[in-house]
């Protein structure tokens, strides 16, 4: 048995829970894509508040399973339902959540007004605060613009207002997908880049979860850079959306920026931190293929091949690396580091017990490949919730 720090997944849409599995052979933004066939319907059913209540309870219940102990999460429009959400993680205690209604005043059927919907988050911010004030540690509100595409400009102003006035963090979605950065420019022509936009409304600074940032665009690490905001990779998800390998190593030992892991349900289908470990480290791989000139699968145009050596030391990822990012590398993320994601005097105990002894973990004794950290690798390769066999949030065992 191994004991190590609770997963914290930096990105996650509880809402889309009920269709994870599905949506993903369609584009992002088309008319009968993942958004307007699958994203939005589901999330509009969860005005019924006990709709809301059975699909919250069904997802806290599936991440607890698979050792997330901590979770920024995206809600829904909806106030009643997201106050469901909150009180269900004070019942048990568990798991941490930064959660955040989803701000959106456009590109949804029957929109709200902007004023409208800072009026409505305001007074859930106001009340999860007043809510939580004992268990701070727990629960926190997130300023949550969908995206550029889905906000005014009055609204993403509104957001930037409240995010400062009550000192609270901000998650969104940058540079995603190429038809995403389109709509983007449409809807804001006077910014060259998402991160431009973001900047300028007061919702890119050192408080800031940025998700996916495949496709950045000229400035853009710049900015990220100087804000020292964070971003989260969603590698399951960006393979079918993005169709892009976010360069973790990249960003950061050649830029310096902070980078945590997410499953980014549902466009990421697993609510499984340990596939999206192994999806992030099959990811670095892919920045590494290269075609043999000579091949018969070689383009006319196939570039030269690369040392082997170098692509290596540029972009793997090990499973070990991974691991950090899910744990300390997520809770620097959130601000949370000085709290969890790692085992230190004085910090707060969320934690996992992973059993090397189920049946999809086979160990050989004093053969080859035993040594701890082997097994801790085969855990890491081939382990699901039957080897985390207990969870803990600020030292409550949730499992």
């Amino acid at each position: 048995e191994f004991l190590i720090p609770g997963f914290v997944d930096t990105h996650c849409h509880a809402s889309q829970y009920p269709y994870a599995g599905t949506g993903v052979d369609r584009p992002l933004m088309a008319e009968d894509g993942f958004l307007m066939k699958y994203a939005f319907p589901t999330e509009g059913a969860f005005e019924d508040k006990m709709v809301a209540s059975a699909w919250y309870t069904t997802f806290l219940d599936e991440i607890i399973a698979q050792g997330t102990t901590c979770c920024a999460l995206y809600a829904t429009q909806h106030r009643e339902a997201s106050d469901i959400l909150v009180d269900l993680v004070l019942e048990r205690n568990g798991p941490r959540i930064s959660i955040g209604m989803v701000a959106m005043d456009q590109l949804i059927p029957n929109p709200p007004s902007a004023d409208q919907v800072l009026s409505v988050h305001e007074g859930f911010i106001q009340n999860t605060l007043n809510k939580t004030a004992t268990k701070k540690y727990l629960i926190e509100p997130i300023i949550t613009p969908r995206f550029l595409p889905s906000c005014s400009e009055q609204l993403l102003q509104g957001l930037g207002a409240l995010a400062k006035k009550y000192n609270l963090k901000t998650q969104t979605h940058m540079s995603e997908t190429i038809d995403e950065i389109d709509a983007s420019k449409k809807a804001f022509p006077e910014f060259p880049t998402d991160a431009h936009a973001l900047e300028h409304f007061g919702l890119l600074n050192q408080n800031t979860l940025l998700a996916h940032c495949c496709h950045m665009q000229p400035g853009e690490i710049e900015i990220v850079h100087k804000a020292q905001a964070a971003i989260v990779s969603c590698p399951l998800s960006n393979f079918y959306f993005a169709k892009a390998a976010l360069p973790i190593k990249t960003l950061v030992c050649q830029h310096s920026l902070q980078v945590a892991l997410s499953t980014d349900i549902a466009g990421g289908y697993s609510p499984s931190m340990l596939n999206a470990m192994r999806t992030a480290v099959l990811a670095s791989k892919t920045l590494q293929f290269q075609t043999h000139p000579t091949s018969v699968f070689s383009q006319k145009n196939t570039p030269p091949l690369k040392d082997e050596d170098q692509l290596r030391n540029t972009h793997d990822l090990t499973h070990f690396e991974a691991l950090y990012l899910a744990t300390l590398g997520g809770a620097t993320a959130l601000g949370k580091a000085h709290l969890i994601g790692s085992f230190e005097v004085g910090k707060q105990f969320d934690a996992l017990i992973l059993d090397a002894g189920q049946s999809n973990i086979r160990a050989f004794p004093n053969h080859t490949a035993e040594q701890k950290n082997d097994l801790l690798r085969k855990i890491l390769c081939l382990g699901d919730d039957r080897n985390i066999k207990a969870v803990f949030c600020y030292g409550t065992r949730l499992k």
